[in-house]
């Protein structure tokens, strides 16, 4: 699919004008436009038809990146997923200007800076030029790869560089077809106004879609909408089918309400609320106070189904304000949930059977505001926590209805929490061990409940590690310093010496890295430098690519576990009302 929003334009500092297709990235959005719109493939004989194609690279968060280079690869050949035919005659420029660019008989494109680096940040970005390129004569769907390689400015670790990979869709269609420009009068109605929608298409299935409406109107070349309240994005899509398959490309127009509904999953008001008119989801009527804001955030659950790789929309827990990051585990085929709320120092504890949530009356005890731990073990369930008077214990259910006499344990410095993981026969636990330096520490509990030093690393540790059992490997994922991600491993049978440490080069987190394994799988949850919650998996060889979420921003990283057949994260923040 390929979305018309902009004209291309090769000045990434400018305003957006016709053509665009956008993939969000971890650290950078890259924004594809082509010239002509659709990308038309040449005919059967004689000279090929020409495309133009214009990348520009933003930085999604406000600081900066340094970029050591780029290389955008064009499939080549003459089958229905290449897109030129040759590399004979394209040309390759960056705006800036000062980058080195080369165009290998491969498709491959290379950008390099002048000295070796440059940096992208929101309001410098970076345009990459693709000039001339021969469109092949088959129908079909490309695709460009497009691989950054970057570093955090000012990180002075021994290897800083990562490398970001995504793959920008570019469809081919027959001559035949054609969608033009989706326009809107007016650009601008009244609360509840009306708008014409009108464009010209030929040769192809239509669609138009807009909030939730959905509308076949293929063979119309007009729609009028009625009762806009809210600034609405109309879409036009048109596809083309052939024997390679289904293309889409879509046209786009916005029209904003004078005075629209507001709705949003976050709303910070820095000043104060000014309204003459308030609607709720209840009865009764908000009240804003403006002596004071407090943070009182609720938790939020979602569920992720592999089988159809998607998200469910985050929904509200029934357990009022968390004061701290939740803990989540399964044991017996039963969630559990345990988090210190915001009213009580009494841990809240609860279970989930699949359908409904329900709070167990038997505490673990008072708890400072601090994050908490929970791991199966065997049969048991294990928490740690911090009581009120800053001591670290852990206490043991082994009936899954109450908990056993705490136990105390070594207490991360500085802050942080603690991780559990139990390997079939010993608990383990990794935490922050040294506060001038930040390092890392893993413990092993004897059969006496006594906890020993199990190794320990120099890397930098920020916020809570994660700690899992995979593969026959203890593994533990934190997060360092500049967002770096570490894993340490080991055999869990192995002596502590034998830990292997290793950067992970393609991601970079905002907080907390989080973990849950099934079978061979392990699954990684994370937030990108604006909050934006990622998914990545791997199989013990390679990772997936970063999949986002979700629009939900946090500032914590949700718990995570499988649970049945999907993964479950709950976590404070970004919930629907129920």
């Amino acid at each position: 699919m390929i979305t018309d929003i902009a004209e291309p334009d090769a000045d990434p500092g400018a305003a957006s004008a016709t053509v665009a297709s956008t993939e969000a990235g971890v650290e950078l959005l890259y924004t594809l436009s082509t010239a002509p719109f659709p990308v038309e493939v040449s005919a059967a004989s004689g000279a090929y038809r020409l495309a133009d194609l214009t990348l520009v690279l933003t930085r999604r968060a406000a600081r900066p990146i340094e970029c050591g280079g780029i290389t955008v690869s064009l499939p080549v050949g003459t089958g229905a997923t290449a897109l030129a035919a040759q590399t004979t005659g394209m040309t390759a420029s960056t705006n800036p200007a000062g980058w080195g660019a080369t165009v290998a008989a491969s498709g491959t494109v290379t950008f390099t800076p002048s000295g070796g680096v440059a940096e992208i940040d929101k309001a410098n970005g970076l345009a990459l030029s693709i000039a001339k390129v021969p469109v092949n004569r088959v129908e079909g769907r490309a695709q460009l790869t497009v691989t950054v390689r970057w570093r955090v400015p000012g990180d002075t670790s021994e290897d800083p560089w990562s490398t970001e990979t995504v793959r920008l869709p570019v469809p081919k269609f027959p001559p035949t077809f054609s969608l033009g420009e989706l326009r809107a009068d007016p650009l601008r109605v009244a609360y509840g106004g009306s708008v014409a929608l009108s464009w010209q298409a030929a040769n192809g299935s239509f669609r138009l879609s807009y909030g939730k409406a959905d509308i076949s109107v293929t063979d119309r070349d007009g729609f009028t909408a009625h009762n806009i309240t809210q600034d609405t994005l109309f879409q036009l899509r048109g596809t083309s089918s052939s024997g390679s398959g289904e293309a889409e490309a879509v046209r786009s127009v916005w029209v904003t309400v004078a005075v629209p509904d507001l709705v949003v999953p976050t709303l910070t008001a820095t000043r104060g609320v000014v309204t003459d008119r308030i609607a709720a989801r209840t009865h009764t009527v908000p009240t804003f106070t403006a002596t004071r804001l407090e943070h009182r955030p609720e938790l939020s659950m979602r569920s992720f189904d592999p089988r159809q790789r998607r998200w469910s929309e985050p929904v509200r827990l029934p357990f009022g304000p968390a004061a701290a990051a939740p803990a989540i585990a399964v044991r017996d085929g039963r969630l559990h949930l345990l988090f210190r709320p915001y009213d009580s120092e009494q841990l809240t504890w609860a279970e989930y059977g699949g359908r409904t949530w329900r709070t167990l009356p038997n505490s673990p005890g008072p708890a400072a505001v601090a994050p908490v731990a929970l791991t199966a073990a065997g049969t048991s369930l294990v928490c740690a926590y911090q009581a009120p008077g800053g001591e670290q214990f852990t206490r043991t259910s082994i009936d899954g209805t109450s908990w056993g006499a705490a136990s105390a344990m070594p207490a991360p410095v500085g802050g942080g929490g603690v991780a559990l993981c139990w390997d079939g026969t010993a608990l383990h636990a990794a935490l922050r061990t040294v506060l001038v330096g930040l390092v890392t520490g893993h413990r092993r509990r004897d059969a006496q409940g006594e906890w020993q030093s199990d190794g320990g690393g120099s890397q930098l540790l920020v916020h809570t590690p994660e700690l899992v059992l995979w593969n026959g490997n203890l593994t533990c994922y934190f997060r360092s310093l500049h967002g770096s991600v570490w894993t340490r491993s080991r055999p869990k049978d192995g002596s502590p010496e034998g830990w292997i440490a290793k950067r992970m080069d393609d991601v970079r987190a905002s907080n907390s890295v989080r973990l849950a394994v099934t079978g061979p799988t392990l699954y990684m949850l994370f937030p990108d430098s604006e909050g934006a919650l990622h998914l990545r998996s791997s199989d013990g060889s390679t990772w997936s690519a970063a999949a986002p979420v979700d629009e939900y921003r946090t500032l914590e990283t949700p718990a995570l576990a499988w649970y049945g057949d999907r993964l479950i994260a709950i976590g404070r923040g970004g919930a629907c009302p129920p």
